[in-house]
């Protein structure tokens, strides 16, 4: 039985890692979307000809 608990507890860390991680990379790209936020294109003259 201690072998199945050592096999949770190590999949529990391996979980947490990951969405550790993910959250991470989520609030990165939040963070650089609120710095560098979306230009709008620059309407071109010639396009609509």
């Amino acid at each position: 039985m201690n072998q199945i608990g050592l096999g949770f507890q190590v999949m529990a860390y391996g979980l947490a890692g990951v969405f550790s991680c993910l959250i991470i990379f989520f609030f990165t790209i939040k963070a650089l979307l609120f710095l560098f936020p979306d230009k709008p294109e620059a309407k071109n003259a010639d396009a609509n000809q």
